[in-house]
């Protein structure tokens, strides 16, 4: 970059499909930054360092971009002054997600729950952790406002079992394993985990947990975890379906070029997915009591 060494302890955060260890062969971007501030800094001393930070910011951002991962389309990236700062003012921004928490704000905690620290220091990324489960723990009011935000994805199976793929326009036969399958599974299982004070980011590590405690039966656990494998390799495989370089055809598989055991593989795990988005219903309801 040209303008010295970090002058303060960070940590690079990765959010979403990547906080969780899940990315697919082509992902977006969704990270930040946190850095700590000691103390009795002038205001130009702080000035300087936000602006160290917001170039490394762009820097990271437009590298990313050149090999291969375009920036997320919601802007989450750590060139924006959302998603970068100090552990104050990730906290201060925290405190104001919860305490006013709209879809957005919502959204924004949930994606936050998928933190991972990537580069740089854990501790400057341990306090605003720290401090975003304090924020959960014992807040059902807060919990059922994070289930709410969720529970708008279809699932493309029919009432007779089968599979609804797109109808017509550029997916037509084709089906959209991200929005329609992986995420139902996603979303239940990081609810429950947050209901319950699990705090690991990954699916497969949250379900360890949910097991571990008997949240969840352990047939019930192993029958998630079987399918939700298959579903991250299925997901390796979308690119393959689509060569015009857009990042929004990974999602989407056609079902015409997959085998009968695979179809068969997806019909279960949509039917899984129906009972895991019931079970994040009666989620809300429980808090809704």
């Amino acid at each position: 970059m040209g303008v010295g060494t970090p002058p303060v302890p960070f940590a690079y955060l990765q959010f979403g499909s990547g906080g969780r260890c899940e990315q697919a062969v082509a992902s977006d971007q969704d990270n930040g930054l946190v850095y700590q501030l000691p103390h009795g800094l002038s205001t130009k001393e702080r000035e300087n360092i936000e602006g160290y930070f917001h170039l490394l910011g762009a820097v990271i951002v437009q590298g990313l971009e050149q090999v291969g991962y375009p920036p997320c389309h919601g802007n989450v990236t750590c060139v924006s002054a959302r998603w970068r700062g100090s552990t104050e003012q990730w906290m201060e921004r925290l405190e104001h997600w919860a305490s006013h928490p709209t879809w957005e704000h919502s959204r924004y905690l949930l994606l936050f729950s998928d933190a991972r620290v990537i580069w740089g220091e854990p501790s400057a990324f341990a306090t605003v952790a720290g401090y975003y489960r304090t924020l959960l723990t014992n807040n059902p009011l807060l919990i059922e406002r994070l289930v709410s935000n969720t529970l708008y994805h279809r699932i493309p199976l029919t009432w007779l079992g089968r599979l609804a793929p797109d109808q017509s326009g550029r997916y037509q036969g084709a089906v959209n394993v991200k929005e329609g399958v992986y995420l139902p599974f996603v979303n239940c299982v990081r609810h429950f985990s947050l209901a319950h004070g699990i705090y690991v980011t990954s699916t497969l590590e949250r379900l360890l947990a949910l097991r571990t405690r008997r949240i969840w039966p352990e047939a019930f656990c192993r029958d998630v975890e079987q399918h939700f494998r298959l579903l991250m390799g299925l997901r390796l495989i979308t690119p393959l379906y689509w060569r015009d370089g857009q990042y929004g055809s990974n999602s989407y598989v056609k079902l015409g070029e997959l085998s009968q055991d695979t179809l068969a593989m997806l019909r279960r795990a949509m039917k899984l997915a129906l009972k895991l988005h019931g079970k994040t219903k009666n989620l809300l309801d429980v808090y809704r009591q």
